[in-house]
C-alpha cells in the first residue's frame, strides 16, 4: 500500500493521531486545537508538562500525536506538501513539498520539542537541495539570532523556521522561472539514501 498521501489529505492514521492530539490537549488544558499556527504554543505547553514527559509509554504516544498535528498545521497553513507516512514507522515519516525541495519529519520535531534536546535518527533536519542551502542558511541566520536556546526546539519556533524556508525557496523558484517544477515522491525516497550531506537544523 502506498504510504504517500495526496497534498490535500493526510493518510488516515496520520489524521487519527492528529485528532488524538486535539483530544489529549483538550482533556489536559480545556482548549480545543483548531489546526492553526496560533495553537502551537498551547501544544508546546502540553508537551513540556510532566504528563507528557515522565512516562516513556506516554511520550511514545504523545510525540507521534503531536507530530501528526504539527505536520497538519504546517501542511494546511503553508500548502503544497504531502505526507510520506508508512504505518507503524513514525521515525520514517516526512512532509514533502511538491514545488520546492524541502522535507522533514514532524514527529521527530515534536519529540525534540517534548524533550528540549536534539534526538538522533528522526530526520528532524530540513532536507534541501545543495544549490538552495546557502541562501536558506543566510536567511535563517539573519532572522534567527534572537531565539533563546530554551525556545529553539519549541514547535511554534520550528513553524516559523519552516515558514521562512518555504518562502525563501518559493522566491528562489520564481527568480529562476522554476515555479512549475515538481518534486515527486520517488525523488525524495532517493534523497534519503543519498549519502551526500543535506542536513540543515
Amino acid at each position: 500500500m502506498d504510504s504517500t498521501s495526496r497534498p490535500d489529505a493526510p493518510p488516515d492514521h496520520v489524521r487519527d493521531l492528529a485528532e488524538g492530539c486535539v483530544r489529549f490537549v483538550e482533556r489536559a488544558l480545556g482548549i480545543t486545537l483548531d489546526y492553526t499556527p496560533e495553537t502551537l504554543p498551547l501544544l508546546d505547553h502540553w508537551l513540556r508538562t510532566g504528563e507528557a514527559r515522565e512516562k516513556e509509554e506516554v511520550l511514545e504516544l504523545a510525540a507521534p500525536a503531536a507530530g501528526a498535528y504539527f505536520g497538519e498545521v504546517v501542511r494546511r497553513a503553508l500548502g503544497d506538501a504531502r505526507w510520506h507516512a508508512p504505518a507503524g514507522a513514525p521515525a520514517a515519516w516526512r512532509l514533502e513539498y511538491e514545488h520546492v525541495f524541502l522535507s522533514f519529519n514532524p514527529v521527530g520535531v515534536a519529540l525534540e520539542a517534548a524533550l528540549g534536546e536534539h534526538v538522533e535518527g528522526w530526520a528532524t533536519h530540513f532536507q534541501l537541495l545543495p544549490v538552495d542551502r546557502e541562501t536558506v542558511e543566510e536567511g535563517l541566520e539573519r532572522t534567527g539570532g534572537d531565539v533563546r536556546e530554551e525556545d529553539y526546539f519549541r514547535l511554534a519556533v520550528r513553524y516559523e523556521v519552516v515558514e521562512q524556508i518555504v518562502e525563501t525557496l518559493r522566491a528562489l523558484a520564481t527568480a529562476r522561472n522554476e515555479s512549475e517544477r515538481y518534486f515527486g515522491a520517488e525523488l525524495y525516497a532517493a534523497s534519503v539514501t543519498d549519502t551526500r550531506p543535506r542536513a540543515l537544523h
